[in-house]
């Protein structure tokens, strides 16, 4: 197993205005609202919501039933939304939806409200949402469907992230291949047998290329797939990521010749797709054959664009243009905002 590096990826200039980020934990919405923050210019602030029971677990048809939101959260949370507002707050996840619904009722004007992923409730509620297309939400004039999810793959992270890792990667033999592994979830299986297939496809692109191969794993993959990943990844040499220090997944995706990550995740592929790097999905068996529809329309897409592949085992070489799906987003809110009065921070680059 390697290491990181001690060097942490960029962050946000201190002296933007803070966006707040609502959610209610969890890495994969927390990390959509930020990146959207970001990309928008601001210094994202997660916020990270605790709902008192029995509110936490009521479902959406119920949300109404919150009136005044902060009253159902922890004194924590209660202490900052009672506090000077933001100019934007970003919400993603179910947790969000009422918070953010009720920050727009509280704040008026002064703060610009989005939501990402389909809300469940009228869209009227918030300034902006940001469904992934495959949502299939009903078009209104404040929905702005996206290929994939908002990702923290921008332009200005790829290029510190290759620069922080670029020694790490350096002696290993090229074709580099990256592999992003996540894990069982509600639409799709990840058996032993499943990473064994995975890795047999491997196997066969690093015998007919000469390259190598980097892994990383999820905190879905799993104790027991961690063990077989460990054990093919020592069988072949390859360099596999010990989960210790910062993440080197935006390194691979930018120094890499090729990246494959498996179909649970639209998140990974979107973040691949973002960076331009030719991409392979690794199928898995679904488990439930509607949420699995989703995944398989937004993959069907990035192969229709030139994005992405079906692993094989075969390796080849493409280019596409990256796909920018959070800068467009990003530019999105700042356009809206200006048209509202907001002073806006510069643009990143």
């Amino acid at each position: 197993m390697s290491q990181a590096p001690t060097e942490s990826a960029a962050r946000p200039s201190a002296s933007r205005p803070d966006a707040w980020v609502l959610s209610g934990g969890a890495r994969g919405m927390e990390n959509q609202a930020m990146a959207l923050a970001e990309a928008a210019g601001y210094t994202p602030l997660p916020v990270r919501l605790d709902a008192r029971a029995p509110w936490r677990w009521l479902p959406e048809a119920a949300w109404p039933l919150w009136g005044t939101a902060a009253r159902r959260l922890s004194p924590e949370n209660r202490r900052l939304l009672e506090g000077p507002l933001p100019q934007l707050a970003i919400g993603c996840g179910r947790l969000s939806v009422p918070v953010m619904a009720w920050l727009r009722r509280m704040a008026g004007p002064r703060t610009f409200t989005v939501q990402c992923q389909d809300p469940r409730v009228s869209p009227a509620l918030f300034d902006l949402v940001v469904p992934p297309e495959h949502d299939a939400m009903p078009p209104a004039d404040n929905i702005l469907p996206l290929t994939g999810s908002p990702n923290l793959a921008l332009p200005w992270r790829l290029k510190e992230a290759a620069e922080t890792w670029r020694a790490a990667f350096s002696d290993l033999p090229r074709p580099l291949i990256a592999i992003a592994i996540g894990g069982p979830s509600k639409a799709y299986q990840m058996r032993t047998a499943d990473v064994d297939a995975l890795f047999a496809c491997l196997e066969k692109m690093v015998a007919g290329s000469g390259g190598s191969l980097a892994i990383t794993a999820s905190r879905r993959t799993g104790p027991e797939n961690e063990a077989v990943i460990k054990a093919h990844a020592d069988r072949l040499g390859a360099w596999l990521w010990d989960g210790d220090g910062p993440s080197p997944i935006l390194g691979l995706y930018a120094l890499a010749d090729a990246v494959v990550v498996t179909q649970d995740s639209v998140n990974m592929a979107a973040e691949v797709a973002a960076s331009g790097t030719p991409l392979y999905v690794a199928p898995l068996e679904p488990v439930s054959g509607a949420r699995a529809e989703k995944f398989e329309h937004f993959h069907d897409t990035l192969r229709a664009r030139g994005i992405a592949r079906e692993l094989t085992g075969e390796l080849d070489s493409w280019t596409y243009p990256p796909l920018t799906e959070t800068l467009r987003a990003a530019a999105e809110i700042r356009t809206r905002m200006a048209a509202r009065g907001f002073t806006l921070p510069p643009e990143r680059r």
